[in-house]
């Protein structure tokens, strides 16, 4: 079995888009403190004029199997991004997002393409996050979208629809856990991608990072792609499931999240149809992404 021409020019676009919304999306009481006995209320509480900032890093591997020989996909991303609190809105902290630096590379078949944000670095978006960590009042992922090479368009305020960790809706101890399910729709005019991930998060323990007092949170991951679009004359659809998992830690004294790291791998295929011919690839992803405070 051959790869058509088809197929490996449309593999690499189809790569840089789930990676990017894969790894985005691979996450309440004022004065609590860290009391093992009765339970701990974890919630957000930034402090308003107080500006934090964050550096997310993500990298995706691709394998590909053609006719018995595997075929390796590479993306990563770098994105920087200040929060900056402005107080209360409808009950939920209203937040205001600068995008500080963005960069995204993917490589294939020994051909690199690179992102073209330098339009978007610097610019700002206003959201909110309640004390849970529901996120809400995004504006429409056009407002700020940039191309990959010759991919695209791709939106930078997608991935804030799950970049703040759900907390439990009350107190809770050591050991015990709670569920989050994330999900993240990636649509433009040639192609629709959806992922969905449901995790357990168990409060591990208490520990201090960067001086900051912070609960130890591990997360176990399972979830879905699927989706599909056209692109150079071609269709394809892809449908993968996902397992991996992290530890994340979360500063219940100051109120603010502190860092993830999350891997895991996704098996699946890709199927392309085209005037050449239809296949159906193997494939498998390891990702990997940190996201942490910038102190």
């Amino acid at each position: 079995m051959h790869i058509s021409r088809s197929a490996r020019t449309l593999l690499p676009a189809v790569v840089i888009l789930v990676a990017a919304i894969t790894l985005m999306g691979c996450a309440s009481m004022c004065g609590t403190g860290a009391d093992v006995t009765k339970g701990t209320v974890l919630e957000y509480r930034m402090s308003e004029g107080d500006p934090i900032s964050y550096e997310f890093l993500a990298d995706n591997t691709q394998m590909l199997d053609v006719g018995g020989q595997s075929v390796e996909i590479n993306s990563s991303e770098m994105m920087l991004f200040s929060v900056t609190p402005k107080g209360t809105k409808d009950g939920d902290q209203a937040i205001g997002i600068t995008i500080d630096d963005l960069y995204v590379v993917a490589t294939a078949a020994g051909t690199s393409s690179e992102s073209d944000a330098d339009h978007v670095i610097g610019q700002s978006f206003d959201m909110t996050v309640s004390k849970s960590g529901v996120e809400g009042g995004l504006p429409e992922p056009d407002l700020m979208e940039y191309m990959v090479g010759n991919e695209g368009p791709k939106s930078a305020i997608t991935g804030f629809g799950v970049i703040f960790p759900d907390l439990p809706d009350g107190p809770i101890e050591v050991g015990g856990t709670w569920p989050t399910t994330v999900e993240v729709v990636e649509q433009n005019d040639n192609s629709n991608v959806a992922v969905t991930i449901e995790a357990v998060n168990t409060l591990e323990g208490f520990e201090t990072i960067n001086g900051l007092e912070c609960a130890k949170i591990s997360a176990v991951l399972t979830g879905t792609i699927e989706g599909g679009g056209t692109q150079g004359g071609a269709e394809w659809t892809m449908s993968s499931t996902m397992d991996g998992g992290g530890v994340w830690y979360f500063a219940h004294e100051r109120g603010i999240f502190v860092s993830d790291s999350t891997e895991g791998t996704a098996d699946g295929t890709i199927t392309v149809k085209a005037p050449d011919g239809e296949q159906t690839l193997p494939v498998t992803r390891n990702f990997t992404m940190l996201a942490k405070l910038v102190q």
